[in-house]
């Protein structure tokens, strides 16, 4: 009877061993796999933290290199996010107090990344905006100076057309061959060995827009080879060249028709047969010109 008790005492005790342990198996079988499950998920917290910070670098490093007045700020808070990315790499295990420490440090890190790129991308849009204003700037000055250089222009064709509509003009030009009579006065002859003096007349035109004033006027006598003949000195052309003149004068022109008579006398030279040239000039412009012919005594011509 005892033997049986024994026996069925026993039988409890493995009976309570046994399911102690499957209890035991169950329970390190969860604790297993809860720790797997928290490893796992650490090491996500972990990629996620590292990806952030990775995010957060290359943001700096755009921004470094728009090259703001800001840059050297921006460098040093990258340095320490790329520090700050080392040491979690580098970390082996990760705990739950780790994961919170990190999550705060970078919750800091992006407080101070948002301050700076405000100040960076206020710093671009003012960059920006100056640049636009100088552009538009630098085109009104550009627009300026063309506008500038064609009123330049336009006064300067102005001043030629002026200077050209207020130049003088003569008409009626007339050149006679004198002789001295034997009473002291001179006639009109046509005989190139009795020519003694040359007179010339020409009429200053009206020009309102002319300048008033004292005009210096030459004329200039060509022998038929083209000589000037009795020189009596050099001008100035208009286009800064120097000729020899026969005679000079100056008329008081005041805007009116002006009649001028320029009388050339004590010839050193020989008249010969042919067309002598006559040319005046005013204000060192040729204005007008004609020939004077004369002829041989002595062939009766």
């Amino acid at each position: 009877m005892e033997d049986q008790k024994s026996s069925s005492n026993k039988k409890i005790i493995t009976g309570i061993l046994i399911a102690l342990l499957v209890a035991l198996g169950v329970y390190t079988f969860q604790q297993n796999s809860k720790f797997k499950a928290s490893e796992e998920f650490l090491k996500q917290e972990k990629e996620q933290i590292l990806g952030n910070l990775i995010s957060m670098e290359e943001k700096y490093d755009v921004a470094i290199a728009k090259n703001s007045s800001i840059s050297d700020e921006l460098t040093v808070e990258r340095d320490k996010i790329i520090a700050f990315k080392d040491s979690v790499k580098n970390l082996k295990n990760a705990n739950w107090s780790l994961v919170r420490r990190y999550r705060k440090k970078i919750k800091t890190l992006e407080a101070s990344n948002e301050r700076l790129f405000f100040m960076n991308d206020s710093l671009t849009i003012a960059n920006n905006l100056l640049e636009v204003e100088k552009d538009s700037i630098t085109g009104k000055l550009v627009e300026q100076t063309s506008f500038n250089d064609t009123l330049m222009a336009q006064n300067l064709d102005l001043s030629k057309k002026v200077e050209i509509g207020g130049a003088l003009n003569v008409s009626s030009v007339k050149a006679m061959s004198m002789r001295l009579k034997g009473n002291g006065k001179y006639t009109e002859t046509n005989k190139a060995q009795k020519t003694q003096a040359i007179r010339v007349n020409f009429r200053i035109v009206r020009n309102e827009i002319a300048t008033p004033g004292d005009k210096e006027a030459y004329i200039v006598i060509q022998n038929p080879k083209g000589t000037v003949i009795s020189e009596k000195g050099k001008f100035t052309l208009k286009n800064g060249k120097e000729g020899p003149y026969t005679d000079k004068t100056i008329a008081n022109y005041n805007n009116a028709d002006l009649d001028v008579v320029m009388f050339v006398e004590n010839i050193t030279q020989k008249f010969v047969k042919g067309n002598y040239t006559v040319k005046v000039y005013v204000e060192g412009n040729l204005v007008g010109a004609t020939k004077l012919e004369l002829k041989d005594a002595f062939l009766g011509l």
